[in-house]
């Protein structure tokens, strides 16, 4: 029996220490262990962030908090202030001030039949519409100025740590900025709003024809929709300042993956590459340490190493009492359902644990093998005994 103990107790060491401290180079979650994902992929963008939604942890970002020209992908909090604020069978009046915003625009012409709030939003959001933009903002706020009150109002409530917004379409203005992270945290709020979410998902929208009847059509310039399985929207940008923005989320079994890039030169390119990244090369068991320009997780919500926070969004999360003393090895109980299990390491912490509250789904943890194997060992020296 002694052998069979010194032999289990040598195992669990060993897978112990191949769990914890897998080498880099050997790592890749379609090998046997599957533990560190690669490095990420060399992209153009010149900030971004990846973030795991279903999990609440950021796998990877570059520059994520500098703060930024950001271009149209500002029109996804515009849409959430107006659904927020405004019915989308409201009617709006269309002035000459939105009729002639300039650039990108869906072709409104001053005192033409009033559009509805849902016809605006769809030129917005699909065909970036400049003077849709205004038009809201003039229809909810009172003037432009009005508006971009409200969208810092909003801001704040979301936590934004580097915007401030001075109109509603994001055209270059010095005072006009945001970040990579503070995109991703206003993509993620915009998203769980179903309407936003039908709108950004939405491929075409037939509009109100021009006053002499020409039909006119918003066509969804974000071509993931049409290229990258499982994209659910929400939104591109491009000005001389900013260079190419976009904010992308993707859903693949049950895993929804948001990407920001900002001061990319091919956002479609550079978003389909950390897409990639986010949905091959990270396990619920993934090991990855953090460095200073780039942050890497431990998949599945287990904290990189004491006093790193990667959870972006703490208003959504719950703060959990200290975990119980531990039981004895082998009556120790499986994690409930949509919680996530914990390292050796978090064991007994002496503060509140933070996990995701929403979208959560049960994994195997590291704990959880080695007492299942300690479990087996124990009944297998039993066997021994009797026999």
């Amino acid at each position: 029996m002694r052998v069979v103990r010194a032999g289990a107790l040598l195992a669990v060491a060993c897978l112990a220490v191949l769990l914890v401290a897998a080498p880099p180079s050997r790592a890749h979650p379609s090998s046997d262990l599957g533990l560190i994902p690669p490095d990420p992929p060399e992209v153009t963008a010149e900030a971004w962030i990846i973030y795991d939604d279903t999990y609440g942890q950021v796998l990877a970002e570059v520059d994520a908090d500098s703060r930024r020209s950001v271009a149209s992908v500002t029109k996804i909090l515009t849409a959430l202030v107006v659904l927020e604020n405004a019915g989308s069978d409201d009617l709006v009046v269309i002035t000459e001030t939105a009729a002639s915003v300039g650039e990108s625009e869906i072709g409104l012409v001053a005192g033409e039949a009033a559009w509805t709030v849902e016809e605006l939003l769809a030129a917005l959001m699909l065909w970036s519409a400049n003077d849709a933009a205004v038009a809201l903002a003039q229809h909810v706020g009172g003037s432009v100025a009005g508006f971009a009150e409200m969208m810092n109002r909003e801001a704040t409530r979301l936590g934004l740590a580097d915007s401030n917004f001075v109109n509603p379409h994001g055209l270059d203005h010095r005072d006009h900025y945001s970040s990579a992270r503070d995109i991703l945290r206003i993509s993620v709020a915009a998203m769980e709003h179903p309407a936003f979410a039908r709108i950004a998902a939405t491929r075409s929208f037939s509009l109100p024809p021009t006053p002499e009847g020409e039909p006119r059509v918003a066509v969804n310039r974000n071509d993931l929709l049409a290229t990258y399985p499982g994209t659910l929207g929400i939104k591109t940008g491009y000005t001389g300042r900013a260079l190419q923005t976009l904010s992308a989320v993707a859903q693949r079994d049950q895993r929804r993956i948001h990407v920001v890039v900002l001061g990319s030169q091919d956002h479609f390119a550079d978003v389909t590459l950390l897409l990639d990244y986010a949905f091959g090369g990270f396990g619920p068991l993934t090991l990855v340490p953090a460095t200073s320009h780039q942050q890497r997780p431990l998949a599945g919500g287990v904290a990189a190493q004491p006093g790193t926070d990667f959870e972006v969004f703490p208003d959504q999360v719950e703060q959990l009492p200290p975990e119980p003393e531990e039981p004895e090895v082998g009556d120790e109980p499986r994690p409930e359902s949509g919680t996530v299990a914990v390292s050796p390491e978090d064991e007994a912490p002496a503060t509140p644990v933070t996990r995701r509250t929403e979208r959560q789904v049960e994994l195997p943890g590291i704990r959880d093998a080695l007492a299942w194997m300690w479990k087996y060992w124990q009944g297998q020296g039993a066997e021994n005994d009797r026999g």
